[in-house]
């Protein structure tokens, strides 16, 4: 069973903390976005330390043309808003979606 370890630290600080552990152990991040909120978090932490670190990282967003168009507006602001720490992976390809 699986028993919670409390810390003493916010998760703000936590996040903060595991994302610099990943610029520290890995040379190329790319952060996949679909616009939502939880992709636009991860992507802010991401980038906020790539601009820290004059770093880079890649924003992939897949675009299956079907998405409604406020996430559409939200990578794009994601995309825009260190431009010199982003590389823009932004795909649109054919395919077929089962559940729809």
């Amino acid at each position: 069973m699986l028993t919670q370890r409390y810390t003493g630290k916010t998760v703000l600080v936590a996040a903060r903390e595991r994302m610099s552990f990943l610029f520290d152990e890995f040379e190329h991040i790319i952060v996949s976005i679909s616009g939502g909120k939880d992709s636009t978090a991860l992507a802010h932490l991401a980038l906020v330390e790539a601009n820290r670190r004059r770093r880079k990282i890649g924003l992939y967003f897949l675009d299956e043309e079907v998405t409604y168009q406020s996430s559409a507006d939200q990578v794009e602001r994601l995309m825009s808003m260190f431009p010199e720490n982003i590389t823009k992976i932004w795909l649109q390809i054919e395919f077929n979606l089962t559940n729809s």
